[in-house]
């Protein structure tokens, strides 16, 4: 009987390891299953970061394309108006139409710009933006002829001068916010 025992002790317990065996080979690869599945799950994510940021990177560029050249165009326009002013001294309608259009356009452009230019570019596009104002204002009043016609011609011609470099650096802070250009670090002392 002894040996019968012993053979009945010794079978549970190979049962018990063989159980075990199995319950651990599972609890392994249940481990692995999870693993596998929270790096595919953290690679989805980073790639629906990286999509995010891409599109975000191409609506930006679009948008930067368009406020630049609207600006531009605006910039054109008031350009002509104070060409205008000094050869005939005064708009005529095709003129006024032409600027109305363009301002409109760079309007919009600017509205919708804000909503997604980078923080960077937020305060050159806001001194560009308040040159081009500060212009149209003087062509408006010009046009209107509610202001003292010379000292206003050479205000404007000093105001569109300014303007040039307003362009600029609006374009160039879109540039480098689009990595396309480098910033310059400042040397340091």
């Amino acid at each position: 009987m002894g040996a019968a025992l012993l053979a009945l002790a010794a079978a549970a317990i190979g049962g018990g390891v063989s159980l075990a065996s199995a319950f651990l080979a599972q609890r392994g690869a249940e481990r692995v299953w999870a693993r596998d599945q929270e790096r595919i799950e953290r690679h989805r994510k980073e790639d629906r970061i990286r999509e995010w940021d891409s599109r975000l990177l191409e609506e930006r560029r679009s948008a930067y394309t368009r406020l630049n050249a609207t600006a531009r165009a605006a910039r054109d326009a008031l350009a002509a108006c104070m060409h205008g002013f000094r050869q005939v001294g005064t708009l005529d309608d095709t003129q006024r139409a032409e600027l109305e259009e363009r301002w409109i356009a760079y309007v919009v452009q600017h509205a919708e710009s804000h909503m997604i230019v980078s923080d960077a570019v937020l305060p050159v596009l806001g001194a560009a933006n308040g040159t081009l104002r500060q212009i149209y204002g003087l062509v408006k009043r010009l046009d209107a002829g509610s202001s003292e016609r010379e000292e206003s011609l050479q205000e404007l011609s000093r105001r569109m001068d300014g303007l040039w470099v307003r362009l600029t650096g609006l374009r160039d802070e879109m540039r480098r916010d689009l990595g396309v250009t480098a910033r310059v670090e400042a040397p340091s002392r």
